[in-house]
């Protein structure tokens, strides 16, 4: 694998880890506004990064394509930094959506075997 493609994974796994992180991080899940809250801001350091994620894949390429291709590639597409900004957000709210159902399922079955 080469050094541009292992940094873009990295970036892009980033982009991903982090929003949990934030999400999971020092949540007790006892109150939901606070839940809520610290899903709204996963969601957005999830959009930022994912942001971040599409400028740095695109330096990177940039910078070890020819030249030629780099302007080919300019020219012709603008669409993943429109698509990033306008829907970055999505895979963020997914993860965290998946975590929080997660979590809940989880705590039902604890409290359920509390019982026995």
């Amino acid at each position: 694998m080469s050094e541009e493609r292992l940094a873009v994974v990295a970036i892009w796994l980033a982009s991903l880890l982090v929003p949990a992180l934030l999400f999971v991080v020092g949540n007790t899940f006892r109150s939901v506004a606070r839940t809520l809250m610290q899903a709204v801001v996963a969601i957005g350091a999830g959009w930022v990064l994912t942001i971040s994620y599409v400028v740095a894949a695109q330096a990177i390429v940039a910078t070890s394509a020819p030249e030629a291709e780099v302007l080919a590639l300019f020219d012709r597409d603008g669409a993943p930094r429109a698509f990033a900004s306008v829907f970055g957000w999505v895979p963020a709210a997914v993860l965290v959506a998946v975590v929080w159902a997660a979590r809940s399922v989880v705590g039902r079955f604890r409290s359920r075997g509390a019982g026995l």
